[in-house]
């Protein structure tokens, strides 16, 4: 499973090298203060939904999946290397994030409980659509299943604000969030990256399912 992780770091590595380059250029530019550290700290889910999008498109160009069949660990370790990867690559980019808040709150003199408060949100919300998304793309393919992903993004977006433009949300009381100590309010937000976490394992029993039954 280890080398499955490796080709696909292989493959992706000028893409991983982009996005980190990336990551770091709008970390120091929030660190000066050019802008707050919580708008780059999106950059951090858009990692996470680009990412198996373009991995499936280089296996597809390659015609990956004809060879990995016959490969002697298993389809099912082909399917588990790929969500392995997925989270390393989240927590890579959620270290740098994290280094980058802690220098904001320093220089910048940004609320460093705010600031990773957003970042548990972004990672939450980037898990999330992950694990909608795999077993669509292993079920579709990455070109069929790319406009399911806009809708998957745009679809909370959309009830959130049409919710809030009704007044669904106005008897949502949450000052109690006021009265927490931080330590226990990031505990809160802690629960954010962890559902969806849990949800990956039941994501990744449902794209083994998908990919144990197609045909190459």
């Amino acid at each position: 499973m280890t080398g499955l992780m490796m080709k696909d770091a292989l493959v992706m590595r000028k893409t991983l090298r982009l996005y980190a380059l990336f990551l770091l250029f709008y970390s120091g530019l929030a660190v000066l203060g050019v802008f707050p550290m919580s708008v780059a700290l999106a950059m951090v889910e858009v990692i996470v939904m680009v990412l198996p999008i373009s991995s499936f498109s280089y296996d597809e160009a390659a015609k990956w999946d004809r060879y990995a069949a016959v490969l002697p660990v298993g389809r099912t370790a082909v399917v588990k290397a790929r969500y392995l990867f997925l989270l390393l690559v989240l927590l890579a980019a959620a270290a740098i994030w994290l280094v980058g808040s802690i220098l904001a709150s320093l220089l910048a003199r940004e609320d460093l409980g705010e600031l990773l408060a957003t970042l548990l949100v972004s990672m939450g919300l980037g898990l999330m659509i992950a694990d909608i998304m795999l077993p669509v793309v292993y079920q579709l393919g990455p070109e069929r299943a790319r406009p399911w992903m806009y809708v998957i993004i745009f679809a909370p977006i959309v009830v959130l604000l049409g919710g809030a433009k009704l007044g669904l949300f106005d008897g949502i009381d949450l000052s109690w969030l006021d009265q927490l100590p931080e330590l226990a309010v990031l505990g809160v937000f802690a629960l954010v990256p962890l559902v969806p976490l849990v949800g990956m394992l039941l994501s990744c029993w449902i794209s083994c399912r998908i990919y144990a039954r197609k045909e190459f």
